[in-house]
């Protein structure tokens, strides 16, 4: 930010220096202001008009496409499609421009995810055409806001597809303890409850229970025979949309079990849990398990 207002103090000690501006200048203007007018209005194939077959644009580092690039078509393909990618809602609006000699200064501002920012860019314009484009726009700013700019993971689909996952809500976190209390103190009503409407387990076996009875019935029965006892080792919220775009909560969970057989040999598996979450309950728990060395 201080190296931009520098710059732009700068720039306008410059062109207050240079006078009014001439026929010429506003030759130049016009043609910068066709490239915004062009993309503007989503025409490619105008904006790609207003430039020189071999303008170079570059671009500040920090954005994924930060860079130099030659040429209409790469700017096209490597920045502009990125930037639809990251901002759905991307608009630059040109607020003034300043020319002196072939070169021209665009106060803009920018929308990105919602947020406005203010941005200075230069145009290099020869024979009515963009020869050189830099911009100086705030990448930290702008990336905050950026579509997956939370994303801590990707979650894939059965058809190749994929979608972000978010950070997510870290209180819930502490539904998976207090669930995992209720099964070390064998409180099987406190386990019902806080299982959601339509509750479905898979465990490690393969082994589907559906509704909250069955669950209580499994858990049951696998206290009288093995005494299960868990400690949580990890838990991460995350949050993503199912390929229905229906944002969904999950749990990603670490847990070490300790079971006693009738032989009195203590066993300690350690089992990662998927948790899906509905309005605070669980819904779903996806169990994946794996035997500890003795």
């Amino acid at each position: 930010m201080l190296i931009r207002l520098v710059f732009t103090s700068l720039l306008f000690s410059f062109l207050t220096a240079c006078g009014a501006s001439s026929k010429s200048d506003d030759a130049v203007i016009a043609a910068a202001k066709a490239g915004y007018d062009a993309f503007a209005a989503g025409d490619m194939e105008a904006w790609a008009a207003t430039q020189a077959p071999d303008v170079k644009w570059e671009m500040p580092q920090g954005f994924p496409y930060g860079g130099n690039y030659a040429g209409p078509q790469q700017v096209i393909d490597e920045v502009f499609a990125p930037i639809a990618a990251l901002w759905p809602d991307f608009k630059v609006e040109p607020i003034a421009f300043h020319a002196s000699g072939n070169v021209v200064f665009i106060e803009t501002k920018m929308t990105a995810g919602g947020q406005v920012s203010d941005s200075i860019h230069k145009a290099v314009i020869k024979d009515g055409l963009y020869t050189e484009f830099q911009v100086y726009d705030d990448a930290g700013f702008m990336m905050a806001h950026a579509v997956g700019a939370n994303s801590i993971g990707t979650q894939f689909f059965a058809d190749g597809s994929s979608k972000p996952l978010q950070a997510g809500n870290s209180a819930n976190g502490q539904i998976w303890l207090d669930y995992i209390a209720a099964h070390n103190a064998r409180d099987f009503e406190k386990i019902a409850s806080m299982n959601a409407e339509g509750f479905r387990g898979i465990a490690a076996t393969g082994e589907v229970v559906e509704g909250s009875a069955a669950h209580k019935t499994f858990l049951q029965n696998w206290v009288a025979s093995d005494n299960p006892r868990w400690q949580v080792w990890w838990v991460i919220a995350n949050d993503g949309e199912n390929k229905d775009g229906v944002m969904e909560e999950w749990l990603a969970t670490g847990n070490l079990v300790t079971t006693t057989g009738a032989d009195g040999e203590e066993r300690k598996a350690y089992e990662t849990i998927d948790v899906l979450l509905e309005d605070g309950q669980i819904k779903l728990l996806n169990v994946a398990s794996q035997t500890m060395p003795q």
